[in-house]
């Protein structure tokens, strides 16, 4: 299931019966005092990987290239800024490297959110899908497919993100290091969302098998579709 620790043998024959790869991709950023600084990248790839017991294929190695991030905001630390070229970029060779091996479908899983971000993200997917009409790229924000069943799952290191990082790794979490009481403020503290206070792993837990729930049966149909294609273009050699 992971990419990186498959013979190749198992890579051919995934590609064979199903050719469809994630790839997670997050920031190293600030996600308040609580909340380990990886948080975005943690979460798609526990997530990715959820996804992939469900449907198979294979998830590759986390990403942690952002762009947008709460540095150039207002200057949180321990946060690394990318400039918009290298996540496109970067992120336009994994696509055309693993079609080029072979997946005819491939999902980028978002754990960052910031729009600008997003943004050259999909520019970068719908250039590989202009290009290549025998395989797919989509990408999603992780909180995506909850929100088809009008579940909010976003927010920045808020309820939903502290539970999601609760439910996957409790020893990345330490609420004792926010204020007991009082408001958490987004311009001293860098969150957003409903507080994190309240998180629980119960809640995280809720939204990870939302998430496989209404994604699983999205990405079946679309791996059939390229399936089909595949099947089809064979036939005309």
């Amino acid at each position: 299931m992971k990419y990186e620790e498959c013979l190749p043998h198992q890579l051919d024959e995934i590609i064979q019966e199903c050719p469809f790869a994630i790839i997670p991709w997050g920031a190293h950023e600030w996600h308040g005092p609580h909340n380990a600084v990886g948080l975005d990248t943690i979460k798609a790839y526990h997530m990715a990987l959820d996804l992939c017991a469900e449907v198979g294929g294979v998830v590759l190695p986390p990403v942690y290239c952002g762009y947008q991030t709460m540095k150039p905001w207002r200057g949180f630390r321990h946060t690394l800024e990318f400039r918009r070229e290298t996540v496109y970029w970067l992120l336009l060779q994994h696509l055309e490297q693993l079609y080029d091996e072979g997946f005819l479908l491939i999902l980028v899983v978002m754990g960052h959110y910031g729009n600008k971000h997003v943004d050259i993200i999909q520019e970068a997917v719908e250039r590989f899908n202009d290009c290549h009409s025998r395989a797919r790229a989509v990408a999603w924000q992780d909180y995506l497919p909850a929100g088809w069943v009008e579940v909010r799952g976003g927010d920045h290191a808020g309820r939903n993100e502290t539970s999601l990082l609760m439910h996957y790794r409790p020893d990345l979490v330490d609420i004792s290091q926010l204020p007991a009481e009082g408001e958490i403020v987004h311009e001293i503290y860098g969150v957003s969302g409903d507080d994190p206070r309240e998180a629980t792993p119960e809640h995280g837990r809720m939204l990870a098998e939302l998430f496989v729930e209404q994604a699983a049966p999205k990405i079946r149909d679309l791996l059939a579709e390229v399936l089909d294609i595949r099947r089809k273009s064979h036939g005309q050699l």
